[in-house]
């Protein structure tokens, strides 16, 4: 289905995904998907840990399987940062894993939101919840979570996250942009980014709505967007 301006993909979303895991999920975005899982607050190694705060220990993998540091590591691992109450934890580790399995487009802003579940998921305590929404200009056009042709395709890209604060504002937590782009531009970009994550955090809701619902419990509750 070719990419609509402003217009998410479907999203699924199964919870309690890894057994082992304090919080985990299995999420997909379109034809992008990926497991998260959020473990901790635990004990860290003398020599990493901080006295003040909470350490954020935070891998994300291509499909491949590649281990080296990745370029989204920075932009995820600085959303939890400012997401997670670290300074309630000091001494302590939150290792939250991200592993991409398919790959179809915006996989930085499905990330992003999938470590947002996996971490609520976990109830480790804090601020806000958060997501990731990318958007890109394709011949002057603006498009909202563009496929992998889309992003391909695009001469700049935009990639926020975004947080839904106590008053139930949007806020951008962090962003990173590609390209060439005007003031104006990077305003109407947010604007549409902004939009979209409040459909993003509807889903959150309906998400755990159904899985705390009393009575409405099952193991690896599956939550369809598209239903």
């Amino acid at each position: 289905m070719d990419p609509v301006q402003g217009r998410l993909r479907p999203m699924k979303c199964v919870l309690d995904f890894l057994e082992r895991a304090d919080g985990s999920c299995s999420y997909s975005q379109g034809g992008t998907s990926l497991w998260a899982s959020a473990n901790g607050p635990g004990d860290v190694h003398v020599a990493r840990r901080e006295n003040d705060k909470m350490l954020i220990d935070l891998s994300f993998r291509n499909i491949s399987g590649d281990s080296q540091h990745h370029k989204l590591n920075n932009i995820i691992e600085l959303a939890i940062f400012h997401a997670v109450y670290v300074k309630r934890f000091p001494r302590c580790c939150l290792t939250v894993t991200i592993q991409s399995l398919q790959s179809d487009g915006s996989v930085g802003a499905a990330a992003l939101t999938a470590a947002s579940l996996a971490i609520l998921d976990n109830g480790v305590c804090s601020r806000a919840p958060f997501c990731g929404v990318q958007v890109v200009i394709v011949n002057g056009e603006f498009i909202v979570d563009p496929d992998e042709k889309t992003e391909k395709s695009s001469t700049a890209s935009f990639l926020y996250a975004l947080e839904k604060n106590a008053e139930g504002r949007i806020a951008v937590l962090c962003s990173d942009s590609v390209g060439p782009f005007s003031l104006e531009e990077y305003g109407k970009a947010l604007a549409l980014a902004t939009e979209a994550a409040k459909e993003i955090f509807n889903f959150f809701h309906e998400t755990f709505q159904r899985k705390l619902s009393v009575g409405g419990f099952v193991e690896n509750t599956v939550v369809d967007e598209a239903e």
